[in-house]
């Protein structure tokens, strides 16, 4: 379920170049969009890949600090969940 506050739309006022907002308008006449919603659908997928990219820079930087013992036992566990997983695929 939406928060109340995801609802709810806030005014912006922007400025930008006369290229991309044509690009947008492109977009939405193609889609039959208001141009608020071609926007707002762009902001949202730059976000989400935006938050992905932290995530995997955080995944990376996690392993590559681990210690050799640590990276050993990563790797245990990695080949019991293969082994688990053929069980389960095979089954």
């Amino acid at each position: 379920m939406s928060s109340p506050r995801a609802l709810c739309k806030t005014k912006l006022t922007v400025t930008i170049s006369g290229d991309v907002a044509s690009e947008i308008d492109k977009i939405a006449r193609k889609k039959k969009s208001p141009r608020s919603q071609v926007i707002e659908g762009m902001l949202r997928d730059g976000l989400l890949e935006s938050k992905k990219r932290a995530i995997e820079k955080d995944i990376q930087a996690y392993y590559l600090f681990l210690t050799e013992k640590e990276k050993e036992e990563d790797s245990q566990w990695a080949k019991v969940a293969e082994e688990s997983a053929k069980r389960t695929w095979n089954d």
